[in-house]
């Protein structure tokens, strides 16, 4: 598998990206749940070239655009970011989702250099949730209905890891990672 910076990668895989968070099965698990539109997606496009507040990454397996896994709101001072990711709905619930996690966990504190991460999931995607605990996310807090999801206010878990603690929790993942990139 590969993580390629999305500004760096032809114009048909960026467009591709467009047509993968589009799917339905995708868009539930946003918090912006309508059809992202070619301008939309090139404005987008256009707001990530020089910006040192994002890095996104388009995640390429068999030489096919699969997914896309992004830092947001990136922090140099306090050494701190956001994450989040996507996949293929065809590809979800087969480990992919755990390897571009620890390609992400290892990017983010090795290569970036960042010294704690956070995220948000909404509280009804649990599988989600729980794959962030597996690797050594904690919750936070919870933002009580702070989003809408079809016409209903739906909570936000935060999650939060440290450098420290990805350090300790990774020894214990590789083989689970190795295995399954294996398969």
């Amino acid at each position: 598998m590969q993580f390629l910076p999305l500004t760096e990668i032809a114009p048909a895989i960026q467009a591709h990206v467009r047509t993968l968070r589009n799917q339905p099965d995708v868009r539930k698990f946003m918090y912006t749940s309508h059809e992202i539109s070619e301008h939309e997606h090139a404005n987008w496009l256009a707001s990530l070239h020089g910006n040192p507040r994002q890095q996104v990454f388009v995640v390429i397996k068999d030489e096919q655009a699969v997914g896309v896994v992004s830092l947001n709101a990136i922090n140099a001072l306090h050494k701190t970011a956001d994450w989040a990711f996507y996949l293929d709905a065809g590809l979800q619930g087969k480990g992919l989702g755990s390897v571009v996690e620890f390609w992400l966990l290892d990017y983010a504190f090795d290569v970036a250099g960042l010294e704690k991460l956070n995220c948000e999931v909404l509280a009804m995607n649990t599988a989600v949730v729980k794959m962030h605990q597996k690797f050594g996310f904690e919750v936070e807090g919870v933002r009580r209905q702070n989003v809408v999801k079809d016409g209903v206010r739906v909570d936000v878990v935060l999650l939060g890891i440290t450098k420290a603690e990805w350090l300790g929790k990774r020894p214990t993942l590789v083989p689970v990672i190795e295995r399954i990139s294996a398969s």
